[in-house]
Order: C-alpha cells, then sequence, then structure tokens
C-alpha cells in the first residue's frame, strides 16, 4: 500500500489525508485490483483486500480511522 501511495499515478484512488500516515482508499475496488497485480493475486477484490488490512491491526502496522469510511492510518 505504501508503493501505492508513493506513486503519483494512483492519486485518483487512494491519497495521503494529512501528515499523521492516515489514508484513505477513493476508488477500494481499484486500489484492490491494483493491490492484487502487485501481489500476484489476480482476484482481488475490495472485500478480501479489508481481511488483509485487518490482519494488520493485529501486527500494529495500521489502525481503521473511526467515524471515516475507507480511512485508515499507518502506526510508524
Amino acid at each position: 500500500l505504501l508503493e501505492l501511495l508513493s506513486d503519483r499515478a494512483n492519486l485518483n484512488c487512494i491519497a495521503w489525508e494529512g501528515t499523521n500516515g492516515e489514508f484513505k482508499l477513493i476508488d477500494p475496488d481499484e486500489v484492490a485490483r491494483r493491490w492484487g497485480e502487485r501481489k500476484s493475486k489476480p482476484n482481488m477484490n475490495y472485500d478480501k483486500l479489508s481481511r488483509a488490512l485487518r490482519y494488520y491491526y493485529d501486527k500494529n502496522i495500521m489502525t481503521k480511522v473511526h467515524g471515516k469510511r475507507y480511512a485508515y492510518k499507518f502506526d510508524f
């Protein structure tokens, strides 16, 4: 996801919000497709991506931003 966020070509589907590691999935289905491409998982969709992100919560890599849809925050 950091790769997607750092590539300005992806601004139409994923973007940083603020300066504290928060980001938003503008087009969650497209983010899932691109992430699946990167991970060599061609059948990736948003449901599978969100499940993968929940594993990151347990590892303290990121958290969901409460009250905002499709918004997450890296814990670095």
